[in-house]
């Protein structure tokens, strides 16, 4: 009981302008104010709020700068401006990223997973309750959902050796894997062509 005096004996002195009167009282315990803290708290200099800050006045241009039209140097520019579209990605063997390319024998299966703008599959790592929870999201799904579900269930079962829990929405076309499976899902995906 007696804390909870003294902490609110101190709070009301420092913020009822009384700091400088009380430095060392018997409720405070032998806490003392220094030197520094009694200035700040009779100054307005530090602007910690908005009533105290001053009006912000019109920003000067600070650096001079020339427009040239037609300038020999605009390449080096226009290479760090982003794309308007992503651009097609030209065929090789194989991708020093790892990268890996749809096959066209994928889009005679039942369904079909297409690729995102940026030409990867969209199988993400869904983490909730700060990470404790993890779920595996396969997305954009286009035929039957029912036997893609099917399909990977038995080939996650197959490397995993262990029983998989999955969740189908249909009208989101999404599948959702309980735990973390996005390298297993991505190897099947790719196996298929996707």
């Amino acid at each position: 009981m007696a804390a909870v005096w003294r902490s609110q004996c101190a709070f009301a002195r420092i913020f009822g302008g009384k700091t400088k009167q009380i430095l060392n009282n018997s409720t405070d315990s032998g806490v003392k104010l220094i030197a520094a803290s009694q200035s700040l708290s009779g100054s307005r200099k530090s602007y910690s709020n908005y009533a105290h800050s001053p009006f912000v006045e019109k920003v000067k241009e600070q650096y001079d700068f020339e427009i040239v039209k037609n300038p020999a140097e605009w390449d080096y520019v226009q290479r760090l401006l982003p794309f308007e579209t992503i651009p097609d990605v030209t065929p090789k063997e194989s991708y020093p990223s790892g990268w890996i390319s749809p096959k066209e024998e994928a889009k005679d299966l039942p369904f079909f997973i297409p690729r995102t703008k940026n030409h990867m599959l969209p199988i993400y790592l869904k983490t909730v309750n700060r990470g404790t929870t993890k779920s595996t999201l396969i997305r954009k799904i286009e035929g039957d959902i029912w036997l893609m579900n099917d399909e990977i269930r038995a080939y996650l079962k197959e490397m995993n050796n262990k029983f998989i829990q999955t969740r189908v929405h249909e009208l989101a076309r999404f599948i959702e894997i309980k735990g973390d499976y996005v390298d297993d899902a991505s190897k099947w995906a790719y196996s298929k062509g996707f």
